[in-house]
């Protein structure tokens, strides 16, 4: 059985509307999105947390769509390519301004594999993270998902254990979080044969569409949490495990192959990630 396992990262994507906290002007928003320090913040993000997991998986048969902006300045698009360069499973999408899930279902279907008998689907933004063994792991649970398969309609798996990484005036705080329906590591089994997206599906609302399944466990995701989000981050903290620093770095190598001390430092602007 052929599973495709494909992957959308929205990085720093101009769209029209679809913003929570800064409005509907395409300019203004433009002009925040492309600032070159918030800029600079969300590159650190994504090569810190986001890249190296998926450049470690155990599993490297997968694809991820990096979606930006068609008028991305040429410094940052530099160095999307350079990532591209040394991660054979990126393909960058450069889309002008539009719909959010119109622009994202669009780029998606232009790589599904319509031969595959099973498309899997997830989606992340920059600053997020999946665990090393995550793709491996997706592939193994399809023995649940199809037991609950449709023609029409998709599996969710929802694996409800990670961390959330949060950086404030200066300040680095990681976390372990229990979570449902957040966007990092939620995971949708799509029959093959047919073009068919996770973008129709509002990832907090997905348990009213299609079939779901909550798997905890071992922790999944990364989920970032700073000054720049869209997201208000109003959900983080509810189901907050305590965890010692010790225990929380041994998470951190273990699952996603990420140092503490080297992950605080390049979070807070004192470090290099890719030094």
């Amino acid at each position: 059985m052929r599973i495709q396992v494909l992957g959308l990262c929205r990085f720093s994507l101009l769209t029209q509307g679809d913003f929570q906290t800064t409005g509907d002007d395409l300019d203004r928003n433009r002009t925040i999105l492309y600032d070159p320090a918030r800029m600079e913040q969300r590159m650190r993000w994504f090569e810190a947390v986001c890249i190296p997991p998926l450049m470690w998986q155990t599993d490297p048969d997968f694809l991820l769509i990096i979606v930006t902006g068609a008028d991305l300045p040429a410094r940052w698009l530099a160095r999307l390519q350079r990532l591209a360069q040394v991660m054979p499973q990126i393909r960058i999408e450069q889309l002008p301004p539009a719909r959010h899930a119109p622009s994202c279902r669009e780029a998606l279907a232009r790589h599904i594999d319509l031969t595959a008998d099973v498309v899997v689907q997830f989606r992340m933004d920059d600053d997020d993270a999946v665990a090393v063994d995550y793709v491996r792991r997706v592939r193994a649970d399809h023995r649940l998902a199809e037991r609950l398969a449709g023609q029409h309609h998709p599996v969710v798996i929802n694996y409800t254990s990670g961390l959330v990484a949060e950086v404030a005036d200066g300040r680095f705080a990681l976390h372990a979080e229990m979570a449902q329906n957040w966007v990092p590591a939620q995971t949708f089994y799509f029959p093959g044969g047919a073009v068919r997206s996770l973008m129709n599906y509002r990832h907090d609302k997905v348990w009213t569409k299609a079939p779901t399944i909550a798997m905890p466990g071992r922790a999944m995701w990364i989920r970032g949490h700073h000054a720049t989000n869209d997201s208000r981050g109003h959900l983080i903290g509810r189901n907050r495990i305590p965890t010692d620093e010790a225990e929380l770095a041994q998470v951190l190598s273990r699952r996603f192959g990420l140092d503490l001390p080297a992950l605080r430092a390049a979070l807070t602007g004192t470090a290099d990630p890719l030094a």
